[in-house]
């Protein structure tokens, strides 16, 4: 079961979440959106959820890897 940590906004502290196979990087948005309590709203790539609720920079690690930028 991977472990996420997201961070967006230049939060200090990630959004940490388990899922129970590998995550993509729109589900990863979709927890973010969830926590956040915004509505995805119309069909969009990954980048352009991003811009459209003001979340970058986006990055997140899946258990202990090293970082990785979405967007």
């Amino acid at each position: 079961m991977p472990i996420y940590r997201v961070w967006y906004r230049n939060n200090e502290e990630p959004l940490e979440f388990a899922t129970p196979g590998r995550c993509s990087e729109a589900e990863m948005l979709d927890h973010v959106l969830e926590y956040e309590r915004i509505e995805r709203g119309a069909p969009a790539t990954v980048p352009e959820l991003i811009a459209r609720h003001n979340l970058a920079p986006v990055r997140y690690t899946e258990d202990e890897s090293e970082m990785n930028t979405i967007g």
